[in-house]
């Protein structure tokens, strides 16, 4: 059976297609260990505050981002 994402989980992976970004980037970027990131991304771990900093480096508003 598929998991249904989250809008936050499509939403990033839409921004990294758009940038040309590879999750090894964003972990990068993130300075979080690429396979947290992916589980975080792809909806296998629940850390809002992961989600955050994710969303923040992307540059994207979402529930989990602290820029206003």
């Amino acid at each position: 059976m598929n998991r249904i994402l989250s809008p936050w989980c499509k939403e990033v992976k839409k921004t990294l297609i758009d940038r040309d970004m590879t999750m090894t980037e964003l972990a990068d970027r993130s300075e979080i260990s690429r396979p947290y990131v992916s589980g975080v991304v792809n909806g296998r771990v629940i850390a809002p505050e992961i989600a955050a900093k994710i969303s923040d480096v992307l540059g994207i508003k979402t529930e989990y981002s602290t820029a206003s």
